[in-house]
């Protein structure tokens, strides 16, 4: 079961994918074309399960 959710620049195409640590086949990635569209994907799956989100884009969401 995974215990982190990772959002990472994909390598090509400006996308994001969050990913969830450690990796299993049953929490497969997820690709979003915004940071913000990323972060509210891992932060709905922090609200269910607890886990610990680490964003390494090091990019600043937007305020809603």
């Amino acid at each position: 079961m995974p215990d982190r959710i990772i959002i990472a620049k994909a390598a090509i195409g400006g996308r994001h994918i969050v990913t969830f640590e450690p990796r299993s086949i049953s929490w497969p990635s997820l690709e979003f074309r915004t940071h913000d569209e990323a972060v509210r994907c891992a932060e709905a799956r922090q609200k269910v399960h607890g886990w610990l989100i680490e964003d390494k884009t090091g990019e600043v969401r937007d305020h809603d």
